[in-house]
């Protein structure tokens, strides 16, 4: 029963994410504490570039980084010729200085809600090891729902 209902609260879950267009970040440094610490996570949604404002937390590619970036919009800029496109300076809450160098988008995820701790959680559990504990916990339960219940005891027969 509680396989089952949490197996439904994840379906539901999902087509809701796929439906608003949601993902989760998580964040790896502390350069957005104390807003989002070192393993916080965030939820974004996917956003066109002229929808954004100074103040907005966003996620956005970093050019020759294999991770992307998320810190808070602290200017927005129109670039020439590309009415949708925004330049972004960008700036972790924890840090003195703007990011080196602005970001071109025409898109960016912008952070809907957060959680400090839930990075840990959601690493933890899509690590392999915690992809196994998960696949043997789910077995555990289907075992336990298909096991053959045990006949029930004969009254003993008077002589």
């Amino acid at each position: 029963m509680c396989a089952g209902v949490t197996g439904i609260v994840c379906v539901v879950a999902w087509l809701v994410a796929r439906a608003l267009g949601l993902s989760l970040v998580v964040l790896t440094t502390g350069s957005m504490s104390p807003t989002i610490p070192a393993g916080g996570v965030a939820i974004t949604r996917e956003v066109p570039a002229v929808e954004l404002g100074l103040g907005d937390v966003v996620t956005v590619p970093r050019p020759a980084a294999e991770l992307p970036v998320t810190h808070r919009i602290v200017a927005v800029d129109e670039v020439p010729g590309a009415a949708e496109a925004r330049s972004l300076t960008l700036r972790g809450d924890a840090n003195d200085t703007d990011d080196r160098a602005p970001y071109v988008v025409t898109e960016a995820k912008r952070v809907v809600v957060s959680a400090p701790a839930g990075g840990g959680v959601l690493t933890a559990v899509t690590s392999p090891a915690g992809q196994g504990i998960v696949v043997v916990l789910v077995g555990l339960c289907v075992m336990v729902a298909f096991w053959p219940a045990r006949p029930a005891a004969r009254p003993a027969a008077r002589a």
